[in-house]
């Protein structure tokens, strides 16, 4: 075992790090949720990452995405997260996919893969549809967080249980295209949102393909999503499954 994770050894065994060393994540997404996911599963000794991100860091990101820095504005977020990762463990197999997820690459991108992280940006749910059917299709568990101010929720996909398209009232039919307009219900992520997460502030919000985030919010949800995913992986502890959800929030 490398000297960088004996500090793992107590809390998980030999076995356990060798069986984190042998598994492969996707994740879709390298900004908030994703980019924090992917630091806390390399410094935990994860062996081979799948990333994919279309986007590039700018200057409103810094407050809140992991490897953005007014070093990396501009850069494409999946280059920039992945040089960060490999100063972290530079034997860390990284497939990368600046393009993001979409239909013809969706298969490629979940070869091999053990779990699944949904952390595309909430305004392209039509991709989120694409990645999930594929998961499904290939009996693969997909898990999501979203920041809530100060809290988090964490969602967890069993490839037999509910659908997305379930989950949220959608119909089993409806083609990527039509579902271009959709966003991922906010009570579907959580039963309380925020006092300052009115119901006519949440619709300007998403007028404006802008909700107000920080650091805190995103920090919790990786770390959250990272151990129930882990746990889930090493078969120590199942997460919960949707319809049902864990919550964190600290403030009304």
């Amino acid at each position: 075992m490398k000297e960088q994770f004996i500090r793992n050894l107590g809390i998980m065994s030999e076995a356990d790090m060798d069986k984190l060393q042998r598994s492969s994540i996707a994740i879709a997404g390298c900004g908030c949720i994703g980019g924090f996911s992917a630091e806390l599963l390399a410094r935990m000794g994860i062996g081979r990452l799948m990333l994919a991100d279309p986007d590039h860091f700018d200057v409103s990101n810094i407050n809140r995405q992991c490897a953005a820095t007014h070093l990396t504005v501009g850069q494409p977020k999946v280059e920039a997260l992945s040089r960060h990762l490999l100063t972290i463990n530079p034997d860390l197999q990284i497939d990368a996919f600046p393009e993001g997820v979409h239909s013809g690459n969706v298969q490629e991108f979940l070869a091999g893969a053990d779990y699944v992280i949904d952390a595309i940006d909430y305004f392209a749910f039509s991709d989120s549809l694409i990645l999930h059917r594929a998961a499904r299709a290939n009996g693969l568990f997909v898990t999501t967080a979203v920041a809530l101010g100060f809290g988090t929720s964490v969602l967890t996909f069993a490839p037999d249980g509910l659908s997305l398209e379930q989950y949220i009232g959608i119909p089993e039919d409806i083609t990527p295209e039509q579902a271009k307009e959709l966003t991922f219900p906010a009570a579907s992520y959580s039963e309380q949102l925020p006092q300052y997460a009115t119901p006519e502030l949440v619709a300007g919000w998403l007028s404006e393909q802008t909700i107000p985030t920080i650091s805190v919010g995103q920090a919790l949800g990786p770390g959250v999503l990272v151990s129930k995913l882990v746990l889930h992986l090493l078969g120590r502890k199942q997460p919960q499954i949707v319809p049902e959800r864990f919550q964190l929030q600290f403030e009304d």
